[in-house]
């Protein structure tokens, strides 16, 4: 047994990230102050190895300025604990594609400290980082993670029986089974955990899912590290990176990031019951109220999130403009509110005691439209009604919510492909 290795791991970054559109450039801040403060933590605790899982960027609305920040800021974490420290990624969803990858912006020539695993391994070709005791094979994102998987095992587990490490690391960008995964993900983007055990790691790490998890499965560890601040508004949890120490045991520790602004989601459910106008109205008030008091108390910058969930007796629309014209009045109160956004999911019905149809959500039906593709098909087609969701919230018209013909025609170029395919 060598000695110990201290490991700084993160992932979900995100760096340029600017959703909402309305706030993009607080969004963009926040991103920025969270890498930063996990470079800062790294430095602390003196690592010897930093770890990221994918999803360094934010690839549609990244710019050269991010690039060059991302840069800059290892650069720093190199001069501060010395020309020996390593710094691994793997590519994630938002990070383009083997092909046109945005971690190809950060690598240069005389960055010797960085490397980017996984694409080989996409392959059938899985090169290996070793180090001492450590030994890592990385895992590009794709969205097939199921097949692909099953597909390349065998020459993953050969490659990890070759090497003579005591710790062993698969490093990916993917959902696993057994985390708790967002509703309506298709089982071809879970990896299967008895796949997972038989490639012969004895940890994974895997980024994609925003909140940290540690998990001992029969020998197996699964680190998931969360993402370093919150993607959505719908998400307040805590978020931060992860010290992983490796010697007898596997010892980790997550540490919190303070977020630059203060998140808050705040919903308002009639859990079934059909509520008049004034209800809502009356509980978003509230909330804000208490959330402009609370940020105030604090002297924080915030932003809140109401989302308004179940029925109503009347018109959707015409509440939701009266609520954000309360939130207007509450927001100019305290400059420290930054911004509420007004999240309706509800259904309008007249009359109390009809049938209530079955709630269909958008995935479900993009499933169900796209399903007469077949499963290959119908994965691109699902992957591309994604892309063109992100594009919208980024570069939507704010007058007409479309996008100009320039940003509209590469989504339609690959939706004849489809179409001709099938």
């Amino acid at each position: 047994m060598g000695e110990m290795v201290k490991i700084g791991v993160f992932a979900d970054t995100h760096v340029g990230r600017s959703i909402p559109n309305a706030i993009a450039d607080y969004r963009r801040q926040a991103f920025r102050h969270a890498f930063t403060q996990a470079i800062d933590i790294f430095i602390e605790e003196g690592v010897e190895l930093v770890i990221h899982a994918g999803d360094l960027f934010e690839r549609r609305s990244m710019t050269a300025p991010d690039s060059l920040f991302v840069k800059e800021e290892l650069q720093r974490l190199v001069d501060s604990l010395g020309p020996e420290v390593r710094i691994l990624m793997v590519r994630g969803n938002h990070d383009g594609t083997p092909e046109n990858s945005t971690l190809d912006y950060v690598l240069h020539p005389l960055a010797k400290y960085l490397r980017v695993l996984g694409e080989e391994t996409l392959q059938g070709k899985p090169n290996i980082y070793e180090s001492g005791d450590l030994a890592i094979i990385g895992f590009g994102y794709t969205p097939y993670t199921s097949s692909k998987l099953d597909e390349i095992k065998e020459a993953i587990k050969e490659k990890f029986n070759s090497s003579k490490a005591e710790h062993k690391i698969f490093l990916a960008h993917m959902f696993v089974e057994g985390q708790d995964i967002p509703p309506n993900v298709p089982e071809y983007q879970v990896a299967k955990l008895d796949t997972v055990k038989y490639l012969g790691a004895n940890m994974v790490i895997a980024g994609h899912y925003h909140k940290y998890i540690l998990a001992e499965k029969p020998d197996l560890y699964l680190l998931t590290p969360g993402a370093t601040e919150s993607i959505d508004l719908s998400d307040d949890s805590p978020h931060g990176v992860c010290i992983l120490n490796l010697d007898q045991h596997v010892d980790c520790k997550f540490l919190p990031i303070k977020p630059l602004y203060r998140i808050k989601n705040e919903v308002i459910d009639s859990e079934g019951a059909v509520q008049q106008p004034q209800w809502f109205i009356e509980r978003a008030i509230a909330a804000a109220s208490e959330f402009s008091d609370m940020i105030r108390k604090e002297k924080e910058q915030g932003i809140l999130r109401i989302a308004l969930r179940g029925f109503l007796d009347g018109n959707r629309f015409d509440l939701e403009a009266e609520i954000e014209r309360q939130m207007r009045d509450i927001s100019k109160e305290n400059s420290n509110i930054l911004h509420i956004e007004v999240d309706n999911d509800l259904s309008e019905l007249r009359h109390v005691g009809i049938n209530i149809p079955e709630h269909m959500s958008r995935e479900e039906f993009l499933q169900e439209v796209f399903s007469i593709l077949g499963e290959n098909l119908m994965a691109q087609a699902l992957t591309l009604a994604d892309e063109v969701r992100m594009a919208l919230e980024e570069r939507a018209s704010t007058q007409t919510g479309l996008l100009k013909e320039s940003d509209r025609a590469p989504f339609v170029e690959k939706w004849l492909k489809i179409m001709e395919a099938g």
